[in-house]
């Protein structure tokens, strides 16, 4: 590993900075497209989750550490599972900020942490400064052909659109743009496969410690992330140790060692996740299959095709580090085609690895191949344009090639942001009614809506509600099934109130999401009190309905 100088990690961090500010024209398109009527719900992409992540925030900011699952009815027991946001929301306790303010800030923090990072992981492998910049450039703004397909309308398998615009996990700027925890899995997980590359070199316990640290931090970010490390160290010192036709027992050790300083927290998370029927509802619904090979081979494009030659650049070498980017590539391929429930999700950092091997690639493959073409030699001569920096134009050229899909997520998102997309905006009365109900009332007296506005309430003021979210809410499919009949006309009022006494929801929200889903007027029922009413929303309370309140 080369030195990296002061003038390289000053050209990293503008660069990195640059990206962020990119990541950042979405939002900024959206609350400048604001207006008093229509009200910014704070993200571009993948709002629901959005949403999940802000009741998250919420949770913390309450002071609480314990995982609450806002978006369904159901208590769950204390635990610790997924409280990164949590986390966020116990810093903001300190800091005057909105949970949307907070969450920005966590998606710089933690996006400026994963793209230098992931220039130290480049720089690890990569000696000339341009290539590591090139896969620095590829890992951050990198992404497939999904822009062609998008344009030519042509889908391998229909009902499935290019991943370049769905499948986040994969992509670096994707996964900056909409998610701080995902840049954290990636910083620590580029991280800790530094850190075991360093102990491995100089049996050093400090780097087997800070590998143990940062994979730790992973998995109680993201649970399953440290299998991903696991699979990519493993599946290279046994490369290794077949190669030199014996076991390397540092390396067997700290392997050993590694996985079960994972077991502990392993353990826990499963007890959590299949030991309570609400996670249990939760996990089951939590299901992202892999889309057919072909949507991972396109969604790679360029950055891929490239990685395929530096990956047999590194495999035909007798020795070297960047093997163990041959094998989290391979190993990554394997884990998302095994029967787990979330199979995509093991490509989340595959990015960094592909990056690296691509520029390998272009170092390897693409650029001495101009050396031995005199064409291209002699079509810069014609224009007295010098050879070596004609090489350089080449390279910029491949590194942008491999952009325009995420060059469209910034300005494609920025565009729908600006022009008021109904999906991202929410009418100015019904936040003024979810405001109202924060002022005045308890975040556990659960609230009966559509669910879109269940979606947003625990987001907007850390309330629980009955529906809101396919995975975070309990029964999906049974409680939207039952909202629709409530809102509908089909049931009876003596239906409704069973409902409500069933679920134990204390106030009944209706707004424009709700009179979409039936003609049901609750001014007529009288088990419903109305508490606040404006313009076009109304908060009534369940009375004479018993609960657990």
């Amino acid at each position: 590993m080369m030195r990296i100088t002061h003038a390289e990690w000053q050209w990293a961090v503008i660069a990195s900075l640059l990206v962020m500010l990119l990541s950042s024209v979405p939002v900024i398109a959206g609350y400048v497209g604001q207006t008093p009527e229509q009200v910014f719900g704070g993200a571009v992409f993948d709002r629901m989750d959005y949403n999940v992540r802000l009741a998250g925030i919420q949770t913390g900011l309450r002071g609480v550490w314990e995982s609450q699952l806002l978006h369904t009815s159901e208590r769950v027991p204390p635990s610790y599972a997924i409280i990164f946001y949590v986390f966020v929301g116990q810093i903001g306790r300190l800091l005057p900020l909105s949970p949307p303010a907070l969450y920005e800030a966590a998606r710089w923090i933690c996006g400026l942490w994963a793209l230098l990072t992931m220039y130290l992981f480049a720089a690890r492998f990569l000696w000339p400064v341009p290539l590591r910049r090139a896969a620095f450039l590829i890992g951050a703004l990198g992404s497939g052909v999904g822009w062609i397909m998008f344009l030519t309308r042509w889908q391998p398998t229909p009902g499935i659109s290019p991943v370049d615009f769905w499948l986040i996990d994969l992509y670096g700027f994707f996964s900056i743009l909409v998610f701080p925890h995902f840049s954290t899995v990636m910083a620590l997980t580029w991280t800790t496969a530094l850190a075991f590359l360093n102990y491995w070199k100089t049996g050093r316990a400090r780097w087997l410690a800070l590998a143990i640290i940062a994979s730790a931090l992973a998995q109680a970010t993201q649970p399953f992330a440290p299998l991903i490390i696991d699979i990519a160290l493993g599946g290279y010192a046994l490369w290794n140790w077949i190669r030199q036709k014996k076991i390397a027992w540092r390396e067997l050790w700290s392997l050993v060692i590694f996985a079960a300083t994972q077991a502990p927290l392993l353990i826990y998370s499963a007890s959590i996740f299949y030991g309570d029927p609400v996670w249990q509802s939760f996990s089951k619904q939590n299901l992202t299959p892999s889309p057919p090979p072909i949507y991972y081979l396109l969604g790679l494009g360029i950055p891929g095709l490239f990685a395929v030659v530096g990956a047999w650049h590194a495999a035909r070498r007798k020795s070297g580090e960047s093997r163990l980017l041959v094998a989290w590539v391979v190993g990554v391929a394997i884990l998302i085609y095994l029967p787990f429930q979330f199979q995509r999700r093991f490509t989340e950092g595959v990015m960094g690895p592909v990056a690296v091997l691509a520029a390998i690639g272009l170092g390897r493959g693409l650029l001495p191949a101009t050396r031995r073409w005199g064409g291209f030699k002699k079509m810069f001569a014609r224009v007295h344009y010098p050879y070596r920096r004609a090489r350089g134009v080449l390279l910029i050229l491949v590194i942008v090639a491999t952009m325009p899909s995420s060059l469209y997520l910034a300005f494609g998102g920025g565009l729908i942001a600006i022009t008021r997309s109904p999906a991202l905006f929410d009418p100015a009365d019904v936040v003024a009614a979810v405001d109202w109900l924060g002022a005045h009332s308890d975040w556990q007296a659960t609230v009966f809506s559509a669910e879109r506005t269940g979606s947003f309430i625990p987001a907007r003021i850390g309330h629980r509600v009955y529906l809101g979210h396919p995975i975070e809410t309990a029964a999906y499919d049974i409680k939207t099934s039952n909202v629709e009949r409530f809102f509908g006309m089909e049931v009876t009022d003596d239906e409704r109130r069973a409902l409500l006494a069933e679920c134990g929801c204390r106030f009944v929200f209706y707004g424009p999401s709700e009179k979409m889903l039936g003609s049901f007027q609750p001014d007529t029922a009288d088990f419903l009190q109305l508490r606040y009413t404006n313009d076009s929303t109304a908060v009534y309370e369940a009375v004479d309905v018993p609960n657990d309140e």
